[in-house]
């Protein structure tokens, strides 16, 4: 890689990020950068949070803006530029002894890897699904899953097991727009032992498509 101004520490590092919770989390900030106040994040309930810079060390630390405690925290890759970060209540198990609320699953969300007109799955459901994407037959891994291009529609269906017979899990459209890419999150089912999983379908544009984003161009990584 290339070094590191000797004014610059070499662990410091610049991403772009968008949070979301399947239930939106209240009171929650972060430190953008070195010496400046606590900025505070905003969930939505259906769609991607904002888009936030962050420069600074690893890991990114999430805190209660009320009492500062850190309550979260976010491991990005060297050289992943944008990431969504899907939080999720800690085990139950980590709750004492001051250790952190949420955990945090860190997923590449640049245009290279899920560009316009790509839909991409993220299993947490904890159920072996498996289905169609349109007409395309698609089994699906625990976590993310491999961004499958469908354009502007999207037929999902997916089915699970449950004691040898085979039971409808999800079903559902998404319909996007030209330049808007689907993000589909399939979390556990609401009753313990249903085969129905809870989901979420976000849509938004890829960092860099989105009109009100002005650099057309990436950026070089020399200053």
């Amino acid at each position: 890689g290339l070094a590191a101004p000797s004014s610059a520490q070499p662990n410091l590092q610049a991403v772009r990020f968008t949070v979301f919770s399947a239930k939106p989390i209240e009171g929650l900030g972060f430190v953008p950068r070195t010496g400046v106040a606590p900025a505070s994040l905003a969930f939505s309930p259906t769609a991607r949070s904002p888009r936030y810079d962050y420069r600074g060390p690893m890991p990114l630390r999430f805190i209660d803006a009320e009492s500062g405690v850190v309550v979260a925290e976010a491991t990005i890759p060297i050289g992943l530029n944008d990431a969504f970060l899907l939080f999720s209540p800690a085990a139950a198990t980590d709750a004492g002894g001051g250790k952190l609320r949420y955990q945090i699953s860190v997923i590449d969300d640049g245009a290279a890897r899920h560009g316009s007109g790509g839909l991409a799955i993220i299993n947490l459901s904890g159920l072996s699904l498996s289905g169609t994407v349109n007409k395309e037959a698609v089994t699906l891994q625990p976590g993310l899953n491999p961004t499958l291009k469908v354009g502007t529609s999207a037929k999902i269906t997916m089915q699970t097991q449950v004691r040898g017979r085979t039971f409808q899990a999800y079903a559902g459209i998404a319909a996007l727009k030209s330049a808007e890419r689907a993000l589909l999150i399939l979390f556990p089912p609401f009753y313990k032992g249903s085969p129905e999983v809870q989901s979420r379908l976000l849509l938004d544009s890829p960092p860099g498509a989105a009109p009100a984003v002005k650099k057309e161009a990436k950026e070089p990584g020399k200053r």
